[in-house]
């Protein structure tokens, strides 16, 4: 669930409320149509719309939609765990202001909050907790009873050691709950930078870099860089390519049977984005040189 009760110092934008529990996001995640919400009020969504055998669908725009489409926004849950809050004991006199992210820390220690006493389940606040048990009535009822006073500070020393160890063992379970959080987190971005790897990857690219070692490749070689001309790819090493371009120009240049593919590589490298002005320059000095065997074997 999102942010219900805690106490904002300053209004909270309206793009950061959750559009199911209408507080302010709680690990906040993004859908396929591009909706956010807290992960915890989806995931409840999404099984409850599941048992009813209904269309897992977006709560704003009735998209479909699932949890392999969950993504969490990492930058807007870290801004929003920025944001100052008061404490939730601020009633009972806690004057803290704190960051969000700061809160679930300071109120495992907050001296105002309410804390239940294992011999009487009397209720108080933590301040007042060591007062009250060096004068519990129930404690002095069983000295009085069975007068054993050291039985009952061990039994109660004991207690003590229980709810911490009950404490413990809960704060435990939270952080393992918030590593596998965070193990999905991350095998879904992992998920998607593969997808997006195996998109972006052109099957008919050469990762050896063997263009220039025969005449075909000339022709392969064109056809890469026409098809990215405004960007070159992630995965191409610009000094290397270009020595292909250099390779393919010396081996074949003189070949006039390869004039006319050779003249199309170099105009197609000319008219992309992918090399220096030198590196252009030099490009420029190949083709003067294609014109010039071209108007010698024509004579």
């Amino acid at each position: 669930m999102g942010y219900i009760k805690t106490i904002f110092i300053s209004r909270v934008d309206h793009n950061l409320i959750c559009g199911i529990c209408a507080g302010v996001f709680e690990k906040p995640v993004a859908v396929y149509c591009g909706h956010t919400y807290c992960e915890e009020c989806l995931e409840d969504l999404l099984r409850a719309l599941e048992r009813k055998d209904s269309f897992q669908t977006c709560p704003d725009c009735r998209r479909k939609i699932g949890r392999n489409k969950m993504v969490p926004v990492l930058a807007l849950k870290g801004f929003i765990e920025g944001l100052c809050v008061k404490c939730e004991n601020s009633s009972k006199g806690c004057s803290a202001v704190l960051k969000l992210g700061e809160l679930e820390k300071h109120l495992r220690d907050c001296e105002y909050a309410a804390v239940t006493c294992c011999l009487c389940n009397r209720v108080l606040m933590r301040k007042e907790f060591r007062e009250h048990q060096a004068k519990c009535t129930k404690i002095n009822c069983h000295e009085d009873h069975f007068d054993i006073p050291d039985h009952n500070s061990e039994i109660m020393i004991l207690k003590e050691e229980l709810v911490q160890i009950k404490k413990e063992l809960q704060l435990s379970e939270e952080s393992v709950q918030r590593i596998q959080r965070n193990l999905r987190e991350l095998r879904v971005r992992s998920r998607i930078r593969e997808r997006q790897l195996n998109e972006d990857f052109d099957p008919a690219w050469d990762p050896d870099y063997g263009y220039g070692y025969s005449a075909r490749s000339v022709v392969q070689l064109c056809g890469f860089i026409s098809r990215f001309l405004n960007g070159r790819p992630h995965y191409v090493d610009q000094g290397r390519i270009f020595t292909c371009l250099k390779r393919c120009f010396d081996y074949f240049h003189n070949c006039a049977g390869f004039w006319q593919d050779l003249h199309m590589l170099l105009a197609t490298a000319m008219a992309s984005h992918w090399f220096t002005d030198s590196q252009r320059q030099i490009m420029v000095s190949w083709l003067k040189i294609l014109a010039r065997e071209k108007l010698l074997n024509s004579k």
